[in-house]
């Protein structure tokens, strides 16, 4: 894990009012919504990047308590030793793994200072950089043990 870059992959945003956080981040960075409808959850999937500067996903929802807070997901091949990384290097594991149907794993946790951070495991993730070899024109990738072949990069 620690030869590949480990980017943030995805954000979450809770509101007490998603109607007006949704117009505020729209009028203050262009940012697109869409309702997920899964579920019945009030849960918006972000756009924040163009066709030529695709930006990060994220996804705003409906505040369930005072205690969530925004959080950044970082990519991960291997959720399961990330977690394990996390408690090691003096963070905690505060929600455990959760399956995503179709995209992957979860896991939240904070570093050593409290800070909330996400750990996201994609069932199709690819390839991730290895660290000290990233360019401008493109990286050199290693293949995540759990890749899949029938992704469009696979070759």
């Amino acid at each position: 894990m620690k030869h590949e870059i480990n980017e943030i992959v995805h954000f979450e945003i809770p509101a007490k009012n998603p109607e007006r956080l949704r117009k505020f981040y729209t009028d203050v960075f262009g940012w697109k919504f869409k309702n997920s409808a899964a579920r019945n959850l009030q849960y918006w999937n972000i756009t924040t990047g163009t066709k030529h500067s695709p930006g990060v996903t994220g996804g705003l929802y409906k505040r369930g308590s005072e205690n969530q807070i925004p959080v950044n997901y970082i990519s991960t091949p291997d959720l399961e030793e990330s977690m394990a990384e996390v408690e090691r290097s003096g963070g905690s594991i505060t929600v455990g793994r959760r399956e995503t149907k179709g995209h992957g794993a979860t896991a939240i946790g904070t570093d050593p200072e409290g800070n909330s951070i996400g750990l996201f495991e994609s069932l199709d993730r690819g390839l991730f950089r290895q660290r000290g070899t990233q360019s401008q024109s493109g990286a050199n990738r290693i293949k995540s043990k759990r890749r899949n072949d029938m992704t469009k990069d696979s070759k």
